[in-house]
């Protein structure tokens, strides 16, 4: 061994002597506050780690809150037109001269008595029904009805008409058929067309042998479309001399839906038709028509 390593055992050798160990008690003491520190230390992290994680997620959350105005498709989407759900909307009647969107009609097999006028309309005994139905009028020879092709059923009925007011001894003031058909497809509405196209194009033509003049007086207002016509003779007395003024009767037709309502007037004897009453009892054949057909 060297001599410099001699010297410096020998130095720590007294180094070692001079120095005091402490106590075993205060070495345990010591060590155990360490170890209280460091466990101070690491609750102190923890909560400090803790602190963060949570304000951190505040932040976040609040950063979220404050971004999503900004990003439309982060809301939810309004429902659009067609994810609507389906309804059937409840239609209103129509005004007069307009075509309703209606419920799906069944093919009549037959009319029915109570979509015409009845015998209590009349007010008289005199009321029959004519099973095959009458044709149309035709004021002269240029008028035609092609929808003819497409009738499905007809019938015709005739009444006396007196004043409800007024008993059986007195006389009837009017004659009044009223006739119900039934079309198929849009041949109801065609015949409305042909009715005014035979108006127009006979001003003048027959009623029966008499001439007679015919005059539109344009819509009643009822039904889909209606429709009042004018015919007048040259009007005489009881005694059958002329009376110099114009016998007028009338010609009513109101369509709805697939089906039409045509009243014909012909006064009584030499009573003309009161247009008032024509109105009236064709309000209450087209109420009748649409309870069927409407």
């Amino acid at each position: 061994m060297s001599n410099d390593l001699e010297r410096a055992f020998a130095a720590l050798s007294r180094d070692a002597e001079r120095a005091r160990l402490a106590p075993a008690a205060e070495l345990r003491r010591r060590a155990g506050r360490r170890t209280a520190v460091r466990s101070a230390a690491a609750l102190v992290a923890v909560a400090v780690l803790a602190t963060g994680a949570t304000a951190g997620a505040r932040f976040a959350l609040a950063g979220e809150d404050h971004r999503r105005p900004d990003h439309p498709a982060d809301r939810v989407p309004a429902p659009s037109a067609s994810s609507a759900p389906s309804t059937t909307p409840v239609s209103a009647r129509p005004p007069s001269g307009t075509p309703r969107s209606s419920r799906t009609l069944n093919i009549p097999a037959d009319v029915p008595d109570w979509a015409m006028l009845k015998y209590a309309d009349g007010n008289t005994d005199e009321f029959y029904r004519f099973e095959d139905g009458k044709p149309p009028p035709k004021p002269c020879s240029a008028a035609s009805y092609p929808s003819e092709k497409r009738v499905l059923v007809r019938a015709t009925v005739r009444l006396l008409y007196r004043a409800p007011e007024l008993g059986p001894e007195y006389t009837p003031s009017d004659e009044v058929r009223n006739t119900v058909t039934a079309y198929r497809a849009t041949g109801a509405e065609e015949f409305l067309d042909e009715l005014r196209a035979a108006v127009r194009s006979c001003p003048e033509g027959k009623l029966g042998s008499a001439p007679a003049a015919f005059r539109s007086l344009g819509s009643m207002g009822l039904g889909d479309e209606s429709l009042l016509v004018e015919r007048s003779t040259e009007g005489y007395n009881d005694d059958g001399t002329p009376s110099g003024n114009r016998r007028r009767t009338y010609i009513a037709a109101v369509r709805v839906n697939d089906a039409v309502t045509l009243l014909e007037t012909y006064g009584y004897e030499s009573v003309p038709s009161d247009r008032s009453v024509v109105e009236s009892l064709t309000r209450a054949a087209a109420d009748r028509l649409t309870t069927w057909r409407g």
